[in-house]
């Protein structure tokens, strides 16, 4: 049967048709900004658990790929018809287990100590306001508290608080119960989307092998698996830099003796597996648990050890093996992470390394083509001499 139309025209009119809808896209978009962002806005909240779920998935399908490799060695006929499926099970119930004894061992653990962070607060705001006192009273001093802090305690600084605002906790059980349903759902679609892995990237591959020509097809697989690969590389370096930076954390707490090092360690580790503002938090919330636990000077301590292994693991230990792992200068790794992050924030950190290496690569590949056409010239040049 003669095809209405060939795969040439399809594309040529496909691609008028994409750029009649992007013009009509543009006008609107600037005529009406405000509506437009809002719309975004709105669709971004909408379909950010199914975005989760896909980054969860792909995080998961590492070990995933692992899995089904044992699952191959094991030459079980049964077990080799489903080893998508026992993989991923596997995978979640791994997942579901560790979080189990996270639940059991950890949580009680933080609850208790965020217990005795409020029934410490009485003591903490008298020693505080001991040393604000003092202060005020030394002539040395340029600022006089004396007047705001006679009399006062911590009855009356709780009295100032407006328990109308205790409402606020009630907006908050409700934000909760939502992001719950979205973290479940997130979950569900994850499932999904490591079930039908396959299938979602040959229908993908097959849609953009029917819109773009060739010669754009080929370098766009070529660099989306350089760029997939090196994702993966980043995740594993990641995560084993957390491993070494909280096995590295308890062995330390655990040397000055501090009560919940064996918790505190691996948290650290945990936080270190977000960029930037993860080491922050998680060496803030461990050095109040010591303050509270074992004492100012401990807290001090432990404060200044965290921030100096943290420096250590930013700046020599994880840039070596990123280099290890992609083949890359440790220098071009903080030189990426830095300029991803001064111009994207925490998405330009996580993307840098990958987009770097492969950026690398295609100015190696070009430099390359240059220097073998010289060649080629030089070598013509030679044979006509």
């Amino acid at each position: 049967m003669k095809r209405l139309i060939s795969r040439h025209e399809f594309r040529g009119w496909l691609a008028f048709f994409l750029l009649a809808v992007a013009v009509v896209i543009i006008f609107h978009a600037v005529s009406q900004l405000d509506v437009f962002v809002a719309w975004i806005a709105r669709f971004v909240w909408i379909i950010a658990p199914f975005l989760w779920g896909f980054l969860l998935a792909y995080i998961l399908n590492i070990p995933r790929e692992k899995l089904e490799g044992v699952i191959e060695k094991s030459k079980a006929p049964w077990a080799l018809k489903h080893k998508r499926g026992l993989s991923v099970l596997a995978v979640y119930l791994i997942l579901i287990t560790a979080g189990s004894l996270l639940s059991i061992l950890v949580f009680p653990r933080v609850i208790e100590t965020v217990a005795d962070l409020f029934n410490f607060l009485p003591t903490l705001f008298d020693e505080i306001h001991g040393f604000l006192y003092r202060l005020s009273n030394d002539d040395s001093f340029p600022f006089d508290f004396s007047d705001l802090l006679y009399g006062l305690t911590f009855d009356e600084v709780l009295a100032f608080i407006d328990f109308e605002y205790v409402g606020l906790l009630f907006d908050g059980a409700v934000a909760f119960l939502s992001f719950l349903f979205r973290f479940v759902l997130a979950i569900i679609t994850s499932v999904y989307f490591m079930a039908e892995g396959k299938k979602i990237r040959k229908v993908t591959k097959r849609i953009f092998k029917a819109i773009l020509p060739q010669k754009a097809y080929r370098p766009l697989v070529k660099y989306g698996r350089e760029i997939n690969l090196y994702f993966k590389r980043y995740i594993y370096c990641q995560v084993l830099d957390a491993i070494i930076l909280g096995t590295i954390m308890t062995l330390l707490l655990s040397l000055l003796q501090v009560q919940y090092a064996l918790a505190l360690g691996p948290m650290l580790g945990f936080a270190n597996l977000i960029p930037f503002f993860g080491a922050i938090i998680g060496t803030i919330v461990a050095v109040i648990v010591i303050f509270v636990t074992d004492g100012t000077t401990m807290g001090f301590v432990a404060g200044i050890i965290m921030v100096v292994i943290q420096q250590i693991d930013a700046n020599y230990i994880f840039p070596r093996l990123i280099g290890g792992s992609m083949k890359i200068s440790p220098i071009l790794v903080i030189i990426g992470i830095t300029v991803g992050n001064a111009y994207f924030g925490i998405v330009g950190m996580i993307v840098a390394i990958p987009i770097v290496t492969v950026a690398r690569n295609i100015i190696d590949e070009i430099l390359l083509h240059i220097e073998a056409k010289k060649e080629t010239r030089r070598n013509i040049h030679e044979e006509e001499v």
